[in-house]
């Protein structure tokens, strides 16, 4: 190509054939490929002699990245050449016309419009998928084929905003005035909504026939882009539907956070309106077999719509020659047996469907954030949690993924400060992929490096790099969502899903609010619930608030049994079910909340919705299992756990797995996968905690203690420090036990397990009084927990301290209960033996004393006084001597 524009005669293998125009980056021309026999475009970039050699290969290289888009709605790009000081794009060739010079002639039919702009909408969201943005669309780079088809052109400024600087990143506003997003024009980087903005405006354009934001030059169009609202299209456009006017109007947003979540709902939504394509007129309609039907009505025939004398016969109204009436006929018989193959198919392929199990949701890890140095402007701690909740929430928006907890997390990833590779901890928790994401702050902004990666090789599959405000956690928690929703562009948005509805202030204390129920370093959590209610109050909308309300009742109702604090949480559920019925985690949060009630049924419906929601999630089993062991099914429930393992061994399954396993005395089973589980996550605290208790009830109850000791020492919760005096206990450290039980009962005044503890350290301490006193509590607090009937160990809790109290036959009783439920439970069968011999029922002492041995309770615990009264039979003698279970 020769500098003033005329074609040269070749250029590489391709034969100039004629210039077809010029645009704002270079000129276009016609040419042959003569090595593939086809016609191509060459498109000569003017701006690129003067520059440095880096960015000239910057341009190429993000071509190249550009060529990777096949997609019909989408202008190939075939390759890069140079030819002395110029760079040239080879691309497809494509007749038809501009959509620009369809729009000079006049505003499109809104069908059409529609049409045109869900082709380019699929291109776009197929572009996003690959990290690319376009910058620049515009009518004058859409292309519309002769059958209709739109072909999105130009991507020759398009950036990879993934992927760092780009060649056009000179601090100049690019892109075209009238189209480009308020983002763009401020000088900001443009991510895949201001291609949504641009969308909206080409959208405008069509069914209007003007710009929405022209205005006398360049400067006052921009002006007019940053601040003017357009007219409403049902003034400028009267004809559109209101449903699709409203579509565009939101993609003219002039905040990215509101317009739309992705061009693959925008394609979506546009498809309602757009009418065929003369290439969709002209094809066979091709049916879902699954979705097909069978009309039996007769159709109508090719020789009733045909001219009678192509027939070969003249025909008279109302009659039909004898050979046309046959061949329609036959054609009847064959419609009908085709629609009866059809639906033969249909139901084949339903049958399959329904049988073959559904596809497992991708399960995302969403690690902690980060954080590196420290701002002037704001609190960085909430400015991480806030991160850290954006990015759940959006990605629990998404069709097909499932997102881990953070307490599952963060047990896998280990103590904060601390660095495990997202590999690492994906493999802990067979996670598909993490979410890992550093803030390295400053002054008054952090710098944002967002990570999607892989858990099965750690490779990249999209990052991003952008600055959010250090004092607004809001704004920083939308534009990290709005990011991460980019990343996963392939993703479609479930419909109902929430969103960040919430003011700044209100955010902020929800986060504070966050920190000190995880932090949980006091036992009263009502100044939580009163924050959390204040903010619920101001901002009904806000979800995250719900759901954390529902969460913190719940752990408080774990230490006080108070049902009020299990309604409180069933009614935050519910109020979260409503507000979005497009995410799971309100399900999550009522199934907990009816199962913590002893509300079986109601957790058994909630469970189903909950599976029909996310099919193949294997939370779901672990939920179902968990269910079928408070029935009383625990071989069911082993049944299930161990298939879900078996393809999901996730640290969080593993345990529940070992948990189910110790409570049915298989202790060497529990011990291989808490094993197994400390192998892939060492700093797992539920592992060791188990693994403890595995030690203290067939084990080595000083092993237990020391470890149970290290835990407390981590983080002095109420569990591991209720284990810990249990191991001191056992031990004969009944000073020690009573001093730790105590400080577990300050953590959860209202719970009975370290309340019985106590009771029992101090008897055994001669402190009777005390000890009476402590009993009498315990029953009076499982008397007005609702869960006490379904619960086996409430059961035998309530029963030991009865038979301290001397109330034998509610005791036995209770003891009953709790066998049905948990036939095969070594607690069960030791606790019941304990209470037999303390109502001096020795042989039935002695028979549970045999059963819990048998399912693999250490011998030890037969060591105390209250079993003084069997110590004379021999068949106890012989067990008491017993070796230790491994």
């Amino acid at each position: 190509m020769t500098s003033s524009g005329g074609p040269a005669e070749r250029v590489g293998p391709y034969r100039l054939l004629e210039r077809l125009g010029a645009g704002g980056m270079g000129e276009v021309f016609l040419a042959q490929d003569e090595r593939l026999d086809r016609q191509v475009a060459l498109k000569r970039i003017r701006a690129l002699g003067g520059v440095s050699a880096e960015k000239r290969e910057r341009f190429r290289r993000e071509a190249r990245l550009a060529a990777r888009l096949n997609h019909p709605a989408i202008v190939q790009i075939y390759d890069v050449l140079t030819a002395g000081a110029d760079e040239i794009l080879v691309l497809e060739y494509v007749a038809g016309t501009t959509l620009r010079h369809l729009v000079n002639a006049g505003p499109l039919a809104p069908g059409r419009a529609a049409a045109i702009g869900r082709d380019v909408a699929q291109g776009l969201s197929e572009a996003h998928r690959h990290g690319i943005v376009h910058r620049d669309l515009k009518s004058e780079n859409v292309l519309v084929t002769p059958d209709g088809r739109a072909k999105i052109a130009d991507f020759g400024i398009a950036k990879r905003p993934l992927e760092g600087e780009d060649l056009t990143a000179t601090g100049l506003v690019m892109g075209t005035s009238r189209s480009m997003a308020p983002e763009q024009a401020r000088g900001e980087p443009a991510d895949f909504r201001s291609d949504l903005f641009s969308l909206g405006v080409l959208l405008y354009e069509a069914l209007a026939g003007r710009s929405p934001f022209s205005g006398e030059n360049q400067l006052a169009t921009l002006q007019k882009v940053l601040n003017a609202t357009p007219d409403p299209l049902a003034v400028a456009a009267p004809a559109c539907p209101s449903g699709l006017a409203e579509m565009v109007e939101s993609l003219l947003e002039k905040d990215p956070l509101h317009r739309p979540r992705s061009a693959a709902e925008v394609a979506s939504r546009l498809a309602s309106w757009a009418e065929p394509s003369t290439r969709e007129s002209q094809a066979p309609t091709l049916v879902e077999p699954a979705l097909a039907t069978a009309s039996w009505a007769e159709p109508p025939t090719l020789a009733s719509r045909a001219p009678a004398a192509e027939a070969g016969l003249a025909a008279t109204p109302g009659s039909a020659a004898p050979e046309a009436a046959g061949s329609r006929r036959a054609r009847r018989r064959g419609a009908l047996a085709a629609g009866l193959a059809v639906a033969l198919a249909a139901l084949g392929v339903a049958a399959y469907r329904a049988l073959r199990p559904p596809p497992s949701p991708l399960e995302v890890a969403v690690l902690a954030p980060r954080v590196a140095g420290a701002s002037e402007a704001g609190d960085n701690a909430l400015l991480s949690t806030g991160v850290r909740v954006a990015q759940i929430q959006a990605l629990s928006a998404l069709a097909g993924v499932a997102v881990k907890s953070p307490d599952e997390v963060d047990a896998a990833a280990g103590p904060p400060g601390g660095v495990v590779a997202p590999r690492a901890v994906a493999r802990a928790l067979a996670a598909g992929e993490v979410v890992a994401t550093r803030l390295d702050c400053r002054a008054a902004t952090c710098q944002v490096t967002l990570q999607r990666v892989r858990g099965q090789d750690g490779n990249l599959a999209a990052a991003a790099s952008f600055a959010v405000p250090a004092d607004d956690p809001l704004l920083a928690a939308r534009a990290v969502a709005a990011h991460l929703r980019a990343a996963y562009a392939e993703r479609e948005a479930r419909a109902g899903a929430g969103d960040l509805d919430v003011a700044s202030g209100d955010f902020a204390a929800y986060l504070r609010a966050r920190a000190r129920f995880e932090a949980r370093g006091d036992a009263d959590l009502a100044p939580v619930l009163a924050d959390l209610a204040a903010i619920r109050a101001r901002a009904p909308r806000f979800l995250e608030a719900h759901l954390l309300e529902s969460e913190v009742a719940r752990f408080r109702y774990a230490a006080s049994r108070d049902p009020r604090d299990l309604e409180r949480a069933e009614t935050s559920a519910r109020a979260a079910r409503d507000l979005a019925p497009g995410d799971p985690r309100p399900l999550v949060a009522a199934f907990s909340a009816a199962y913590d009630g002893g509300r079986l049924d109601e957790a058994e419906r909630t469970l189903a919705d909950l599976a029909r929601f996310s099919p193949g999630d294997p939370q779901v089993l672990d939920r179902r299992a968990l269910l079928a062991s408070a029935r009383g099914r625990p071989e069911e429930a082993l049944r299930i756990l161990r298939a879900a393992v078996a393809s999901h061994p996730s640290t969080k399954m593993l345990r529940s797995l070992a948990w189910l396993e110790v409570q049915q005395g298989e202790t060497a089973a529990a011990r291989g996968h808490l094993t197994t589980l400390l192998a892939r996550a060492p700093h797992n605290a539920d592992g060791t905690s188990l693994l403890a208790q595995v030690e203290l009830s067939a084990g080595d109850p000083a092993r237990a203690a020391a470890l149970y000791a290290e835990l407390v020492r981590k983080a002095p919760r109420f569990a591991q420090l209720n284990n810990l005096g249990t191991a001191q206990f056992l031990l004969g450290r009944y000073a020690e036990a009573a001093a730790t039980f105590a400080r577990a009962a300050e953590i959860e005044p209202g719970n009975p397990f370290a309340r019985l503890g106590l009771a029992d350290s101090r008897q055994l301490l001669g402190r009777k009084d005390s000890a009476a006193e402590d009993y009498r509590a315990v029953v009076e607090r499982i008397d007005r927990d609702p869960a006490a009937k379904s619960d086996p160990q409430l059961l035998t809790v309530r029963a030991q301290a009865l038979a301290h109290l001397g109330r034998g036959a509610e005791a036995v009783r209770a003891v009953e209960a709790a066998v049905r439920l948990a036939p095969k439970n070594q607690e069960v069968a030791y606790e019941s033996s304990l209470v037999y011999a303390l109502l001096g029922e020795k042989l039935s002492a002695l028979t549970n004393a045999q059963r819990a041995v048998a399912l693999g309770c250490a011998p030890r615990w037969f060591s105390f006084p209250w079993f003084d009264g069997l110590r004379g039979d021999p068949e106890f003698r012989k067990l008491a001597a017993q070796p230790a279970s491994s």
